[in-house]
């Protein structure tokens, strides 16, 4: 159906690039949760989570990890994203990569809208959105993606703006260029890339290279490198039902591990670190936290992870380019 149509380059994609670097800062101390109901319901048999303004100024596409599913929309990190961009006038849907049995990845090798059974069936999701939510034709539409979802929102993004689907621009968190989209030339669509410097699954080198030669390409693009933080209490008061005694054990527990000081600096290698955080007992009132205990802790090194304190410059991205 589409390929990687070439679009040339025009006055709007000679922006001025800015490099941004993400400071330590402290996290707000408040939980996170969704500022609206988000609606989770199915397509095709593939779950979906959404939620669709009456008067949409944009809608989100938001794509998963390895071994992710829909539910990435729910994940702490990723609803202060999204309740940043809902308060702007933004709809969203998420849904999950057809391949369910094994490490559940986006298909980011095939850039054929028909042939590619994650782009096919996202062309038809769209169809269903515009046929039945306030989503229109000409609605403006940006990507936002982790891991392999960074790889698969460069592919959609591109193949879509190819077959005039009305794309303005991309976030890609912690992950490279698909290669299709490089063997044809790079990427066209405005890219804000992620990457942090800690990172081993997806190293920051080859996406600050990708995020160069996006640039020379002409194509505006924005690029944050994250730094470690130090080991707070308030890093785990965002996640929704632990309290502030809690938070605190949660450190003290990490502390007890011998891989930070009382006063938050790491003491030992960073992916010694992850292992021993990796291991670490938590207080039983927190244990069905332990997913998201993780995530934070992955923050705080500047590891592999989707993280909500890019949200306000992603979201004037999306923006500047809408």
């Amino acid at each position: 159906m589409a390929t990687l149509a070439r679009r040339l380059p025009g006055p709007r994609r000679l922006a001025a690039v800015a490099a941004l670097a993400l400071a330590a800062v402290a996290p707000g101390c408040d939980p996170v949760t969704p500022s609206v109901l988000f609606e989770h319901g199915s397509f095709e048999g593939f779950d979906v989570v959404s939620y669709v303004p009456d008067h949409p100024r944009g809608l989100v596409y938001l794509f998963h990890g390895s071994y992710g599913s829909a539910d990435f929309a729910t994940r702490v990190e990723t609803v202060d994203t999204l309740n940043e961009l809902i308060a702007r006038g933004y709809g969203f849907v998420a849904t999950e990569s057809t391949e369910r049995t094994g490490t559940k990845r986006w298909d980011v090798f095939d850039p054929s809208l028909a042939t590619n059974p994650d782009l096919a069936r996202l062309t038809r999701l769209q169809a269903h959105l515009v046929a039945t939510t306030p989503v229109e034709a000409g609605t403006p539409l940006v990507g936002l993606g982790m891991s392999n979802g960074a790889r698969f929102v460069s592919l959609w993004g591109e193949t879509w703006a190819g077959a005039s689907y009305p794309v303005r621009a991309i976030a890609m968190v912690m992950g490279t260029i698909a290669p299709p989209v490089t063997a044809a030339g790079g990427l066209d669509v405005p890219t804000f890339f992620v990457t942090a410097e800690n990172d081993v699954t997806s190293p920051p080198g080859p996406i600050i290279a990708d995020h160069a030669a996006t640039a020379a390409r002409g194509t505006p693009t924005d690029l944050i490198v994250a730094r470690e933080q130090p080991l707070t209490a308030a890093r785990f008061l965002r996640i929704p039902g632990i309290d502030a005694d809690e938070a605190t054990a949660v450190v003290d527990a990490l502390v007890a591990t011998g891989a930070w000081a009382a006063a938050g600096q790491r003491l030992v290698p960073v992916d010694e670190a992850v292992a021993r955080a990796q291991a670490v007992t938590l207080p039983p009132a927190v244990r069905p936290e332990a997913s998201e205990i993780g995530n934070q802790v992955a923050l705080v090194l500047a590891v592999h992870q989707m993280r909500g304190d890019v949200k306000v410059p992603v979201a004037e991205f999306f923006d500047r380019n809408r």
